[in-house]
């Protein structure tokens, strides 16, 4: 299951470190029409790529700043991602512990994009998951996430008010200068 979720996070994926390719190779048969708009979304699903870190900072420090993840919303009819009429909303939460050693998640963030701001996050063309949205979101410059536990929810919220929401993703932001790790296949 984890390689099929790691081969299909959505409508952008790593192949290599900082380059991104369309997943168009992965497009099914028939997409010559119009992308579904659907107000009765029932899921919503995020993926996260091994490597999610953005830096937006063109100051040379390389100070990860940010992240992308590919969101799929899902109509009643199939498991398949359609674009919504709603509002969707990416939550950051740092993670903390208290006294007792509990988790405690603390917000930081939220972006809201209602449909006209969602839609250049639009993938242009249909996956093997449908249709979805590739985001890349940068946290406000007060924020200093290095080296810190971080949670992130995708919420929807439809037209009749509903709002559903995505499992969270746990990450540890990387501190500044460490390498990413990239695991590469083994010769045999």
């Amino acid at each position: 299951m984890a390689w099929l979720i790691g081969s299909l996070p959505g409508c952008m994926q790593p192949v290599e470190p900082g380059v991104t390719t369309s997943f168009s190779t992965a497009k099914s048969k028939g997409d010559d029409r119009e992308p579904p708009v659907e107000s009765n979304i029932v899921r919503v699903t995020k993926f996260f790529s091994a490597e999610p870190w953005l830096t937006f900072s063109n100051d040379g420090t390389s100070r990860v700043n940010g992240f992308k993840c590919s969101v799929f919303l899902e109509g009643p009819g199939k498991p398949r991602g359609v674009f919504g009429s709603g509002t969707i909303i990416v939550c950051l939460y740092r993670v903390d512990r208290d006294g007792a050693g509990r988790e405690v998640a603390v917000p930081l963030q939220e972006w809201e994009m209602p449909p006209d701001k969602a839609y250049p996050w639009r993938c242009k063309e249909r996956t093997l998951l449908g249709w979805g949205y590739g985001l890349r979101l940068q946290w406000r410059d007060d924020l200093d996430l290095e080296g810190k536990q971080i949670a992130v929810v995708v919420k929807y919220v439809r037209d009749d008010g509903k709002t559903l929401s995505s499992t969270r993703q746990m990450l540890k932001v990387p501190r500044r200068g460490t390498q990413m790790l990239t695991v590469q296949p083994q010769k045999t």
